[in-house]
């Protein structure tokens, strides 16, 4: 990484991340659970495209339709959206949990927020 911040392809690698974990936990779910994407839809009343779509990587546009798939499955949102899986019964793994992924937020923010921008605004002719 350059000493001026945080470069947009890697801005790009992390966002793709988060897209990919997604995509990649809902279609283990639907597996995992003998299900289909139909009958999720049908449970959590969310229109199948919407569900397709999450599928081939298009973020959510609702965090409440995320919720119910969540609900459906009886999963976390942290699990759905992150993989990041909860340890039983224990509160400091909880708070650790937390505070690792709080920390990975900070570095993500920092980077991305890092350096000096400049933001052009010009009309362009339509055909």
């Amino acid at each position: 990484m350059s000493p001026k911040g945080f470069s947009i392809n890697q801005y790009k690698l992390y966002d793709e991340m988060l897209s990919m974990e997604l995509k990649r936990i809902f279609k283990q779910l639907i597996k995992e659970n003998e299900t289909s994407v139909a009958k999720v839809s049908k449970a959590t009343k969310i229109p199948t495209q919407a569900l397709h779509n999450w599928l081939t990587g298009v973020e959510p546009k609702s965090f409440t339709q995320v919720k119910r798939v969540a609900d459906f499955f009886q999963v976390s949102l942290d699990y759905l959206c992150f993989g990041i899986q909860k340890e039983s019964g224990s509160a400091r793994s909880d708070f650790s949990a937390r505070k690792d992924h709080a920390e990975t937020i900070q570095k993500y923010n920092d980077e991305i927020n890092a350096g000096i921008f400049e933001v052009v605004l010009r009309r362009v002719k339509r055909d």
